[in-house]
């Protein structure tokens, strides 16, 4: 994350989703609404615009979401 002088900071509890994930998420998400990224991801409009912009989401919610998708897309 960024400060406003320009250095990095790393913030307990927050991460960014793994690159490729987020890429084959953009590749096979049928939607953008609540109700289709939550049956296809499990996660909310609103973590999906953090998620797809590069922005660090809660650190259990990346874990979690990336156990899901990284057998669908074969990522490391």
């Amino acid at each position: 994350m960024e400060r406003s002088d320009g250095s990095t900071a790393r913030i307990a509890g927050v991460r960014q989703v793994d690159a490729e994930v987020v890429r084959h998420m953009r590749a096979e998400i049928e939607g953008e609404t609540d109700e289709v990224l939550t049956r296809q991801f499990g996660i909310s409009y609103n973590t999906w615009c953090k998620v797809r912009s590069g922005n660090p989401i809660r650190r259990s919610v990346a874990d979690r979401l990336e156990a899901r998708i990284r057998p669908r897309c074969r990522v490391g």
